[in-house]
């Protein structure tokens, strides 16, 4: 696994030079899946314009060298389509965004990715195009991962801490397992990791998210070492026990 502080550390590499580095993470609230990374431009880019990478366009991430390779060369990310970021991406976005790629549409299908298991099949679509033409546009599930960290964590009994990080499987791109930090409750304080799954709801408004959970199950979830994430056992027990 990576997690999103990790990754805010990478630079994203074009397969002509750098492009610039990630600033933020955009996951969908329903599937829990990465679907862009922000990247800032500053020194690329005049006045530090703000693109997004789908990971269908990741290669590989390197984690010795903290980069990100993508499949495409830093004038086709300069000439795509820029963002606010002080706006919602919508749907009509992405559409743009996909069409100018090229991609498959991620929302045309029963699974995270469409009717595929990794981003990237969404990369050659060509049996698809119809099948976009023909979409509907249901609303997105985008939320920022920027936005989420700091946010309160509550129990069914109590609150307990805040959300600090979040795991993230760097193939499929799916957000594994958020991390609670209890230490603004719990002296010393632990890092727990919790599965999207165990969430009742994340409330915008009040800058909550609320766990399914009572405060002793939550408690039980096993704590995350965040220098093993590479560590393939040590990822798979820790998801057992966050069961």
């Amino acid at each position: 696994m990576i997690s999103y502080k990790q990754l805010r550390d990478f630079d994203i590499h074009a397969t002509d030079g750098d492009i610039g580095g990630c600033k933020d993470v955009l996951f969908d609230d329903q599937d829990f899946v990465v679907r862009y990374l922000v990247v800032d431009t500053n020194n690329w880019l005049p006045l530090s314009r703000k693109v997004v990478i789908s990971p269908i366009s990741i290669a590989r991430v390197a984690r010795d060298e903290e980069k990100i390779h993508v499949n495409m060369t830093s004038q086709a990310l300069k000439d795509s389509p820029s963002i606010d970021e002080h706006k919602p991406l919508s749907r009509e976005y992405e559409e743009t965004l996909f069409k100018y790629f090229g991609y498959g549409y991620y929302w045309i299908g029963p699974g995270a990715w469409g009717d595929f298991t990794h981003p990237t099949e969404l990369a050659d679509q060509e049996m698809q195009e119809s099948l976009n033409e023909l979409s509907e546009k249901p609303s997105n599930h985008l939320r920022s991962c920027s936005e989420v960290h700091g946010y309160e964590v509550s129990t069914q009994d109590d609150e307990i801490g805040h959300i600090t990080d979040f795991l993230i499987d760097p193939e499929s791109w799916s957000l594994k397992l958020l991390v609670v930090d209890t230490r603004n409750w719990l002296p010393g304080g632990k890092k727990l990791a919790v599965r999207p799954a165990d969430l009742e709801k994340i409330d915008w408004s009040s800058h909550k998210v609320v766990f399914k959970l009572s405060h002793d199950q939550l408690m039980a979830r096993p704590e995350v070492d965040m220098d093993k994430l590479q560590d393939e056992s040590y990822v798979q027990s820790m998801l057992l026990k966050a069961e």
